[in-house]
């Protein structure tokens, strides 16, 4: 299963980064859409936030797992492809509720 968490800042209710780990299996590796499907839509949104936001990240990355945090100041372009980002995993989920699972966590600093 893919777990993606997003974190959301307390203090002013932003997103600020999320994390993705995981495979689908609801096919086998290197044929499984939804894996790929998930893949495209991290990679892009970590491509955004660095290269047409112009925001810092810190990226982590290894197989089956992407985080993505944000350094501060998060800009509203960042932010808004966050949640671009979690509204496409979200219908992802709901299509596929065995094999994708999306929350949301709270940071408190």
């Amino acid at each position: 299963m893919i777990r993606a968490v997003f974190f959301k800042d307390v203090t002013d209710g932003r997103l600020k980064g999320f994390s993705c780990i995981g495979h689908a299996d609801y096919s086998k590796r290197g044929k499984d859409i939804l894996c790929s499907a998930v893949s495209a839509l991290t990679l892009s949104c970590v491509n955004s936030i660095t290269e047409l936001a112009k925001d810092t990240a810190k990226v982590t990355e290894s197989d089956g797992m992407l985080q993505c945090m944000v350094s501060a100041p998060v800009s509203p372009e960042s932010e808004l492809f966050l949640q671009s980002l979690q509204l496409a995993l979200t219908s992802i989920a709901e299509e596929y509720p065995r094999n994708v699972t999306v929350t949301v966590n709270s940071l408190f600093d």
